[in-house]
């Protein structure tokens, strides 16, 4: 009797861990950053898609920069890289924040070769070929 009894103690905790375990978090915490960086990636997809259909390259001067639409981010394009820098206004995010979101959004687009941080800071996405 005591082991039947020990068998479904067992069978419940470890189908309580399975729940627990596949339940998490995480696509709640993934929504968080999506909406908290909703305006940079629509950005950054804009720029992104114009490679190699309207543009081959972007000119090397910046000129097609524009400010995400919160205010927050500049998004810049030279020649094939994005860079994107925070504005005063983008409150205690960091670069290392900035760059984590960014990397998440694009792990599945081939178009993007990567995504690192400058020595000053900026954070830089590569689609060079």
């Amino acid at each position: 009797m005591k082991a039947k009894v020990f068998k479904l103690i067992m069978m419940f905790l470890l189908l309580s861990g399975v729940c627990l375990s596949t339940s998490s978090c995480s696509k709640d915490d993934d929504d968080d950053v999506m909406s908290q960086f909703s305006s940079l990636f629509s950005r950054t997809d804009y720029f992104i898609d114009m490679l190699d259909t309207v543009y081959e390259y972007y000119d090397v001067f910046g000129s097609k920069s524009k400010d995400s639409s919160d205010g927050k981010y500049i998004v810049t394009p030279i020649g094939r890289l994005i860079i994107v820098k925070k504005k005063a206004s983008a409150g205690s995010v960091t670069y290392e924040e900035i760059k984590v979101a960014i990397t998440n959004h694009y792990k599945n687009n081939s178009k993007i070769k990567d995504v690192y941080q400058n020595n000053g800071g900026t954070v830089t996405i590569d689609c060079r070929k």
